[in-house]
C-alpha cells in the first residue's frame, strides 16, 4: 500500500513538473495545449527524442524498482510494531483453542499413513551413504514390521 501511495505521489509530482493535466498525460506524451500546427509538427518531426538534459537523465532505476519509498513516515515503525504485537498477543494468548488447534497438538504420522516409514526409510537410506549410525531408524523400521533384508535389497538397486 506504501509503494502505491509512493508511486501515486512521484506521478503528480511529474505531472506538476511538466506543466500536463493527468487526463492528458495519460493519453499524450505531451501537453497538446498548443496550436494545431505545434501538435504537426511533432507528429511529422523524425528527429530522435533528446534524453541529456531531460528528467529522465536523471531518474534513477532504484526508485523504479522501490518506487521511490525513499520518504517513509517518522511513526511507520512505531504502527507495524503496536501492530505486530497486537497480532502476536491475540493469537498466541486470548484466543480461545478450537477443535483444529486440539488436531494439530497431535503427531503427524497419526495422521498421514505410511509417512514416518517413508521419513525413516529417507534417513536410513542418508545415514548408510555417510556412514553414519543406523541402529534407530533400523530399530523403528523392524517395529513397523519392514523388513530390513528387502530395504537394504530395495536401496542397493537404486
Amino acid at each position: 500500500m506504501l509503494r502505491l501511495l509512493t508511486k501515486t505521489r512521484v506521478l503528480r509530482q511529474l505531472v506538476q513538473d511538466t506543466g500536463a493535466t493527468p487526463h492528458a498525460s495519460r493519453f499524450y506524451a505531451k501537453n497538446q495545449r498548443g496550436s494545431s500546427k505545434k501538435v504537426e509538427e511533432d507528429v511529422v518531426s523524425n528527429e530522435p527524442i533528446k534524453f541529456f538534459g531531460s528528467e529522465a537523465a536523471i531518474w534513477r532505476a532504484k526508485d523504479t524498482r522501490s518506487g521511490g519509498s525513499e520518504e517513509s513516515l517518522w511513526y511507520q515503525p512505531y504502527v507495524i510494531s503496536a501492530s505486530l504485537a497486537v497480532f502476536l498477543l491475540y493469537f498466541c494468548a486470548l484466543r480461545e483453542e478450537s477443535d483444529i488447534d486440539l488436531r494439530l497438538e497431535g503427531n503427524l504420522y497419526d495422521h498421514v499413513s505410511g509417512l514416518e516409514e517413508v521419513q525413516l526409510t529417507v534417513n536410513y537410506k542418508y545415514n548408510k551413504e555417510h556412514g553414519l549410525d543406523t541402529k534407530e531408524q533400523e530399530k523403528r523400521l523392524r517395529e513397523l514390521g519392514v523388513d530390513m533384508g528387502q530395504l537394504d535389497a530395495k536401496l542397493a538397486a537404486q
